[in-house]
Order: structure tokens, then C-alpha cells, then sequence
């Protein structure tokens, strides 16, 4: 019995490692060749068959939503991980300010290419992921201004929400402009450094309104 367990786990773990370098390299095509690119291309990119990939996804819109998924929650992790460190809450925002830029937009661009550009308009099931995705992503910014600011009461959500959807109105064009077009400016600390200036600047203001 312990022995059919452990090789359960054992192809389970196999499976998942499989899974992963099917998305990884799915990622890098789609980063480097655009979302039109078809299933041999990812299958011979994660060194598969394609009969290989059907094993794990059921096209290639599977795919796409498990890779966004994906995308969202390491986005996700990666900012909560950051503000949770202690410290003052404008020092607080300025870290997850850096790990977006850092991990995000630096490490793993293929991921954003993937979430800001490749994935728009892919259809409308996709769409509404991508939906659900920055409203889960405001929303966490949105509830950690109105936790450091102490302020819960109708104007100090609205101005929450307000503020989350501006900071990642910005950010999202300045990794647009910077990161995925890579037009402009070469400095990526410099233009990191000046768009987080002006996060800290505006959510000082919040921060310090009236509730």
C-alpha cells in the first residue's frame, strides 16, 4: 500500500513538473512570437509531441487561462510579500512598487508580456480572467491603503479604490512603455525610481486627506 502511494506521488510530481515546462516554455514563445503562434511550436519549445500536450491541456485556451492564473497569483504573492514586511506605509508601498518592477517587469517578463499584451482580446472567456485579475489586484492595493490609513467609511473606500486604480493605471504603461516596448529610456532603475516617486507622492496625499 505505502508502495502504490508512493509511486502515486511520485507521478504526480512528475506530472506537475511536466505542466510546468509545457507553461514555461508556452511563455517564452508567446513572449518572443505572439499568441498566434500554434501547439507544435510550444510542443517542440517544451520538448514534447505534440499528443504529449493534449495530456496536460485541453487547447491552447486551456493553456492561456492556466497561465494567467498562474501569472496573478506569482503577481500577486510577489506584492503582498513585499508590503508585508514592516515598516512605514509609504515605505511599505515603495517595496511592492520595487517588486513589481524587479520581479515582475525584470525577471519574469515574459509573464507580463503575456497578461498586458498577448492575451488582450484572445476571446471573451479570456478576457473576463484578465477582468478578474486586475480587479483582484486593486482590490488588494485598494484594502491596503484603507488599512494603513485607518479610514473604512464610504469616502475612504472610494478613495482607496481610486487610488489603486490610478497607481495601476501608471504602472501598467510605464511597463508598457519601458519593459515591453522598451522604448525610450535605458535606465530601468532610474525610470523605476521616478514612477514609484510619484506613486509615494500621490498616495502621501491620500494617506494624509481627511477621512
Amino acid at each position: 500500500m505505502h508502495f502504490v502511494r508512493g509511486l502515486d506521488v511520485k507521478f504526480r510530481r512528475m506530472k506537475d513538473s511536466r505542466r510546468g515546462q509545457i507553461m514555461a516554455a508556452a511563455r517564452r514563445v508567446f513572449a518572443e512570437k505572439g499568441i498566434a503562434v500554434g501547439i507544435a511550436d510550444i510542443a517542440r519549445a517544451a520538448d514534447i509531441s505534440v499528443g504529449g500536450f493534449y495530456l496536460y491541456f485541453q487547447n491552447k485556451e486551456d493553456l492561456l487561462r492556466q497561465l494567467l492564473d498562474e501569472t496573478g497569483r506569482e503577481v500577486r504573492a510577489a506584492l503582498a510579500t513585499a508590503f508585508a514586511a514592516p515598516g512605514e506605509p509609504l515605505a511599505r508601498f515603495e517595496r511592492a512598487g520595487h517588486a513589481f518592477f524587479r520581479e515582475i517587469c525584470g525577471r519574469r517578463r515574459d509573464a507580463l508580456i503575456l497578461l498586458l499584451r498577448e492575451s488582450v482580446g484572445f476571446s471573451a472567456e479570456v478576457e473576463e480572467l484578465r477582468k478578474r485579475l486586475f480587479q483582484q489586484l486593486t482590490d488588494d492595493v485598494a484594502d491596503a491603503i484603507r488599512r494603513v490609513s485607518g479610514r473604512n467609511g464610504r469616502r475612504g473606500k472610494r478613495q482607496a479604490q481610486v487610488a489603486a486604480l490610478s497607481i495601476f493605471g501608471m504602472l501598467e504603461r510605464v511597463a508598457y512603455h519601458y519593459f515591453i516596448w522598451e522604448t525610450g529610456s535605458k535606465d530601468r532603475r532610474k525610470v523605476e525610481e521616478e514612477a514609484l516617486a510619484f506613486v509615494r507622492d500621490g498616495l502621501g496625499s491620500v494617506l494624509l486627506a481627511g477621512g
